[in-house]
């Protein structure tokens, strides 16, 4: 990775790592909640079934259906947040008034946010490993189909997250909209309520097949109760296991390619537009944006985007000298 980049990469990791851990609404979300409701389940089901209450049966893939909406809050409500702090901060704008690749600022973003989510991951299924009976289950665990719902899922949340923050105009906007893809499946897609219990309501289950992630999750469940064919927990698919690997992919390619064409939008105009100007007025919207600078944070972050012009001025010159060398 050349210098540039390692700067860029480190400036933008730990700016995340700080304002993650000063957002204490994102960790008790991110971590908390959902461990709460998965731990109540487990202890319900370990009392037994002895109960009278014949209603109230806990599946038998609880841990994958915690797992997965962690996986929704973190990859998607959590990287709304985040990047629009970045909007509103400006620093996306600063940032992007270089010559930084945007998809690699983008990735940097993403990576840090899959960090959390496998660390919240790993933590979850730490807890469930607490209960006996959940050891004995992880034996038949398929584990690739689990892991390839659980890769797919993140995937697809981090592309959700990345259209709603480029199609929100505030963040009031976008947090609503984050919080109902995240609530619904929360309720609807067998953690707040099991699918023991979904079942018997036929609307709620067609309510379900109208939410993205429902697909993802379905996938995971099958991988933790290595039941590919889905013959036990039909889902509503009646045993045509294949509609949801089917209708993950189409889900894929139709999000890749709105993304893909909103970036180009978003992002295209400005770029042209940046080409108009000389590197001298770059430098006086970076003056500009030390002079409307309100804290030191913000006053840092300007200045290390300075430094990342001012190194790619230096290699311009370098790689000039270089060309006029060999040509002499």
């Amino acid at each position: 990775m050349k210098k540039s980049n390692w700067n860029t990469f480190k400036i933008i990791f730990s700016m995340q790592l700080s304002n993650y851990k000063k957002d204490l609404f994102v960790v008790f979300s991110g971590w908390i909640i959902t461990t709460i409701t998965l731990v109540i389940w487990l202890a319900f089901k370990n009392a037994g079934t002895g109960a009278g209450n014949k209603d109230l049966v806990v599946d038998n893939f609880i841990v994958a259906s915690a797992i997965g909406i962690s996986v929704i809050r973190n990859c998607l409500f959590n990287l709304v947040k985040t990047i629009y702090d970045f909007k509103s901060s400006r620093f996306l704008e600063r940032l992007f008034s270089t010559k930084i690749s945007k998809t690699f600022v983008f990735s940097i973003i993403i990576l840090f946010n899959q960090i959390v989510n496998f660390l919240v991951a790993v933590f979850m299924f730490g807890i469930s490993m607490l209960f006996s009976d959940q050891r004995q289950e992880i034996v038949n665990v398929n584990w690739p189909i689990l892991f390839l719902g659980f890769f797919l899922l993140a995937i697809s949340s981090n592309l959700i997250a990345l259209i709603i923050v480029f199609h929100s105009k505030s963040y009031e906007w976008a947090s609503v909209i984050a919080n109902i893809f995240y609530f619904l499946p929360m309720f609807l897609l067998g953690l707040g309520i099991p699918w023991t219990l979904l079942e018997q309501n036929k609307p709620i289950i067609i309510i379900g097949f109208f939410l993205p992630q429902r697909y993802f999750l379905n996938i995971m469940a099958s991988g933790w109760a290595n039941d590919i064919g889905m013959e036990t927990n039909q889902f509503g698919y009646n045993g045509n296991f294949w509609i949801p690997y089917i209708i993950s992919f189409i889900i894929l390619v139709i999000l890749t390619i709105w993304i893909y064409l909103l970036l180009k939008r978003v992002f295209g105009y400005k770029k042209n537009l940046l080409k108009k100007y000389p590197t001298n007025l770059k430098h006086n919207a970076i003056i500009y944006s030390i002079k409307k600078a309100n804290s030191i944070e913000e006053l840092n972050e300007i200045m290390e985007v300075k430094k990342l012009i001012i190194e790619e001025k230096k290699k311009k010159r370098k790689a000039k000298g270089k060309i006029e060398n060999a040509n002499s």
